[in-house]
């Protein structure tokens, strides 16, 4: 988030950690459809170096697989205390809490937001999570999900205008626009308002026409010119799954190069809530 951002301008990145809660698929896939930008993270050793990088996030921890619920709440005990990653919003997806649970819970009020219920009823653990994130505002004022594809060589498109065909790179992708760039000698053939009549795109090795595409703004950058592309109808049907599988497997990718950049958190998180209580699990 650049200076003078906020969340209420981006939202806030979700992340699931322990991800394979029962009824995972169904969740993700309809987060995914309603355009919310989460992670799966599997390891809550690796989540405080994720949590660094990614300031403000939503992060939803299932903690009912039977070891790890004393081990997430500690966590998030420690996160609290932890200036760099206590800007976290946390919830814990579970089936309950007791007592003692609640009471340790109540330490880590400065980033603990509460209990999303597991419920056995997927739509109606759906409907929790969301109104969630919702309340939460994790979507600011962005709509769409947009990720960079500036570093992927193969990202590209190919634009027919006038019976001529011109080659762009791309920069982002959505399910209703992309930014690209052309040479700046093109730039006096793509003015703003500029209706493309066919424009078809390359993610990931595949193919995905978009059919008519308007240049919504036209920005000068080095030796190029920057183009802001609005499609004239959102992506529908296997078009719209080929993008979001590009977006989920770049969200994997900057996840996994986090990981293998920073060390293990080797922090003992099972240890007892308070002074007297056993240590076990």
């Amino acid at each position: 988030m650049s200076e003078g951002q906020t969340p209420a301008d981006f939202g806030h990145k979700v992340i699931f950690l322990n991800p394979d809660f029962p009824g995972h698929g169904d969740v993700f896939k309809d987060l995914r459809e309603n355009e919310y930008e989460f992670y799966l993270l599997e390891n809550y050793r690796d989540a405080k170096s994720v949590l660094r990088e990614y300031k403000s996030s939503i992060c939803i921890i299932y903690a009912d697989d039977g070891t790890t619920k004393r081990k997430v709440i500690n966590f998030i005990l420690s996160c609290s205390k932890d200036d760099s990653v206590n800007s976290t919003l946390f919830y814990l997806l579970t089936s309950e809490l007791v007592s003692k649970e609640k009471k340790a819970l109540e330490q880590a009020q400065n980033c603990y937001h509460g209990m999303i219920a597991l419920n056995s009823r997927t739509p109606f653990m759906i409907q929790a999570i969301k109104q969630q994130l919702e309340d939460k505002n994790a979507k600011g004022r962005r709509q769409y999900v947009r990720v960079s594809c500036s570093a992927d060589r193969e990202a590209i498109a190919l634009a027919e205008i006038n019976g001529r065909l011109f080659k762009f790179k791309m920069h982002d992708i959505s399910i209703v626009g992309s930014a690209c760039s052309v040479e700046a000698k093109l730039a006096s053939v793509f003015p703003k308002g500029t209706v493309i009549p066919s424009v078809n795109f390359t993610l990931g090795g595949k193919q995905i026409p978009v059919g008519e595409v308007a240049v919504y703004a036209v920005f000068p950058m080095n030796n190029e010119a920057k183009l802001v592309l609005l499609f004239k109808n959102p992506l529908i049907g296997e078009r719209k799954e080929l993008v979001h599988n590009y977006i989920r497997e770049k969200f994997d990718s900057d996840i996994h190069t986090i990981i293998k950049s920073r060390p293990r958190d080797e922090e003992d998180y099972s240890k007892a809530f308070a002074e007297g209580e056993s240590d076990a699990q």
